[in-house]
């Protein structure tokens, strides 16, 4: 009897530590208390690769899906979010890595996604850095917002707050983009290998 207790306590204790591993379902909706029927948008520009896939550092290869793109959610989890454009319904999925993030999916996902279109996030740009923008191009005399768009917020792993001086990105697996601010306008910008 005893034997049986053991070896089904032992059953109960491998089944909790296999569902504790597993992804926990997100609801990005209710996470950003979006009213019924609300359009829902991308806060600033996205890399992605040819199967749509998009890393949660979002390291600058592929294609650019521009800030201010509408989106509708597929589903989503701890691990990844899906969703799709709704020009022209393709899908992209964002595996995401908390230990570069550093910050809870519900997080992560309130700072991707908004209730503003591009116009509406853009309203303050002057035209000529809007284009850059739009092409994913940082310079020296942009604002700190202005990158937001451009780049999104650097990773936390590599750059904790974002009220420092110096912001880390990843352009590349082993390479960095180190841009760095005076009060609240870019005043460099080095890659390092």
């Amino acid at each position: 009897m005893k034997k049986q207790f053991f070896s089904l306590l032992a059953a109960v204790f491998t089944t909790m530590a296999f569902l504790s591993g597993c992804a926990r379902e997100v609801i990005p909706e209710e996470v950003l208390q979006v009213p019924e029927f609300s359009a829902i948008y991308t806060s600033y520009n996205l890399w992605y690769d040819a199967d749509g896939d998009i890393r949660s550092e979002n390291i600058q290869q592929g294609t650019i899906l521009p800030f201010g793109t509408q989106i509708e959610f597929i589903d989503a989890n701890t691990d990844r979010i899906r969703f799709r454009r709704v020009s022209d319904g393709k899908e992209f999925r964002i595996k995401y890595n908390i230990n570069r993030n550093m910050i809870p999916v519900e997080q992560f996902i309130k700072r991707l996604f908004v209730l503003r279109d591009g116009k509406d996030l853009a309203m303050n740009v002057r035209p000529l850095i809007l284009e850059k923008i739009r092409r994913g191009i940082v310079e020296k005399g942009m604002t700190r917002e202005e990158v937001l768009l451009a780049f999104g917020p650097p990773p936390a792993v590599r750059t904790p707050s974002e009220t420092v001086d110096t912001w880390l990105y990843w352009t590349d697996d082993g390479v960095t983009c180190r841009i760095v601010f005076f009060g609240n306008k870019v005043i460099s910008i080095i890659e390092l290998d």
